[in-house]
């Protein structure tokens, strides 16, 4: 478990570093400070407004996935304090944080609480893969997005099997070594047997597809607004997409160094200036954590809940589990 626990450390450190030294490396500061000076503040500000409206919608969501049990404001809390924790630990255990916050204010089972995530996360991997290929196609990448399509088809497929096979799922849940695993997968069985149904489908698609457009607004407010780069809404498009993906990779807490040297090779790409390209990503960054963060750990310092206890707690699973 250490060694792993140490391998998997050493390549986060790498991949920062590497980001680091990418979107750092070379860049003229007095430059950069100019152009962040040129930034419009007012846009500034109503852009970021605009991205705390966004986790509202994203809230619904999960009160849906909740069977409208939780309540929207409770679920927009649990959102900012998973978000928070996420900014702050390199571990991504913001989505655990969700789902013990959830338990507890609602008496949810865990194994419920880790469903509901799971289909939050799984939409949005759906999502970022929709997008990625359209960005993919249009711009002729058509190879940069087959890992995360054969990620995506392959839960596609594992579903399928739950549903058309659910004995011999079953049979293979009753020999998972470790109780809360099975106990997640029994609940996630129950879900695709009886409650995922075309209707379920589609009121999640569509609640995803509104949260998406909310957050991609921020990334296009930021660009064409904020910064006023000549972009088109295309290019626009792709450099969102990269960006999330630099965001949702395992990497520093709140992929702070990979989310900016996603943004400045994106924008690259467009011919934008190295100095323009990393402003416009810090700001944008900022944008995306600074209310956000502050937000969350207010909501988990009156939580009860603590960073020490989901991490004690995410080391009993996997322990557990493996």
């Amino acid at each position: 478990m250490l060694v792993k626990k140490a391998a998997g450390l050493l390549l986060r450190l790498a991949l920062v570093g590497g980001c680091l030294v990418y979107a750092f490396g070379g860049i003229d500061f007095g430059q950069l400070w100019d152009t962040l000076l040129r930034y419009d503040d007012v846009a500034l500000f109503w852009t970021t407004v605009f991205s705390l409206a966004g986790y509202g919608v994203m809230a619904l969501r999960l009160n849906f996935l909740s069977g409208f049990a939780a309540g929207n404001w409770l679920c927009f809390k649990a959102f900012l304090m998973s978000m928070a924790v996420n900014n702050i630990v390199p571990a991504k255990l913001g989505e655990l944080a969700k789902a013990f916050y959830l338990r507890r204010e609602c008496r949810f089972s865990l194994s419920r609480s880790i469903t509901m995530v799971f289909w939050e996360r799984f939409f949005d991997l759906n999502a970022i893969l929709a997008m990625g290929l359209v960005v993919a196609f249009h711009f002729k990448l058509k190879m940069a997005f087959v890992p995360l399509a054969g990620a995506v088809g392959g839960i596609w497929v594992a579903l399928w099997i739950v549903r058309t096979y659910p004995d011999f799922v079953g049979r293979i849940i009753d020999r998972m070594p470790s109780n809360r695993l099975a106990e997640f997968l029994a609940e996630l069985k129950l879900q695709v047997l009886h409650g995922v149904t075309p209707g379920f489908m589609i009121v999640l698609g569509l609640y995803t597809l509104v949260c998406w457009v909310f957050y991609a607004s921020s990334t296009f407010l930021v660009l064409l607004w904020v910064a006023k780069m000549p972009l088109s809404w295309g290019q626009a498009a792709a450099v969102f997409v990269i960006s999330s993906l630099g965001m949702a990779m395992p990497s520093s807490p709140g992929a702070l160094g990979v989310f900016e040297a996603a943004v400045v090779f994106s924008l690259g790409l467009f011919g934008v200036d190295r100095s323009q390209a990393l402003a416009a990503g810090l700001v944008l960054h900022m944008v995306q954590y600074i209310p956000v963060t502050v937000a969350g750990l207010l909501v988990l310092g009156k939580s009860g809940l603590s960073l020490r206890k989901i991490r004690e707690s995410d080391e009993a699973l996997e322990e557990a589990e493996g």
